[in-house]
């Protein structure tokens, strides 16, 4: 995985375990898939395509826009919910609780009712979306904060070596060179930056651990199907963007880039 795509799943795990869903309703869902159709298996639990459609709505409420016709932001959302049940399933084998937990969610979903409605006011085009989210997010919201809360725990306990830095680093400033920027030696950049660095590599390790002991069972055929009912004009935009990837952003603006 690249790190420019690994840093979508890897830099939500340090700085805001993502989600997000998108309905029937407003992509069209052309495909004509069910919301009962698994989609995904983790470690014996289902993920509907319901759930990862439910996924790509919050994500576009209450974190990061993502574009329901992008076929890549799309399939990577539903690897952030994978991803995040892992982590929950992580947490119940370790008896993880948090007794501040009930409280910080009680405050969290305030907060998100209160941005809900400031959504509605702002976002007209996605008001089918809000509306969504507004009668049936909570336990879906609810998840999303365990996995955060989980991940936050683990991911400072994990050493990472200056080797290892040196090494993510050559290796991001790789594929920034190969898209036309100059990067600054490791040995020049700053303490923020390598803390940075470090939160990457540790939470691209956890996620490494936790993938390489979950049993993940993808059905490619229903994933596939979905994307190819989105925009087909999509389609000339995901072979541009596999042949020319996005420029490589500096790691003291979004250091998760792993590919």
């Amino acid at each position: 995985m690249s790190r420019l795509k690994y840093g979508f799943y890897a830099a939500a795990l340090v700085l805001c375990f993502c989600a997000g869903w998108a309905c029937d309703k407003f992509t069209g869902n052309k495909s004509g898939i069910s919301n009962s159709q698994v989609v995904a298996t983790v470690g014996g639990k289902n993920i509907t395509f319901g759930d990862w459609m439910k996924q790509l709505d919050l994500l576009r409420v209450f974190d990061t826009p993502v574009d329901p016709d992008n076929t890549q932001q799309v399939k990577a959302v539903l690897e952030t919910l994978i991803n995040q049940e892992l982590i929950i399933q992580a947490a119940q084998k370790a008896n993880y609780s948090d007794p501040n937990f009930d409280e910080y969610l009680k405050n969290k979903l305030i907060q998100a009712d209160i941005r809900i409605k400031e959504q509605k006011e702002k976002l007209e085009q996605d008001m089918a979306a809000v509306k969504r989210i507004e009668n049936d997010y909570k336990d879906s919201y609810k998840k999303v904060l365990l996995a955060r809360g989980y991940a936050a725990a683990q991911v400072d306990k994990i050493p990472v070596s200056d080797a290892d830095m040196k090494k993510w680093y050559g290796q991001y400033s790789a594929q920034a060179s190969a898209q036309g920027q100059k990067m600054p030696a490791f040995s020049s950049i700053n303490a923020s930056i390598k803390k940075e660095i470090k939160q990457n590599i540790q939470a691209e390790k956890f996620l490494d651990q936790l993938q390489a002991g979950g049993q993940i069972t993808r059905n490619e055929d229903v994933v596939k199907k979905y994307l190819d009912s989105l925009s087909p004009s999509q389609d000339v935009l995901d072979a541009k963007s596999d042949s020319s990837a996005p420029a490589a952003v500096a790691p003291s603006a979004a250091p998760a880039a792993k590919k």
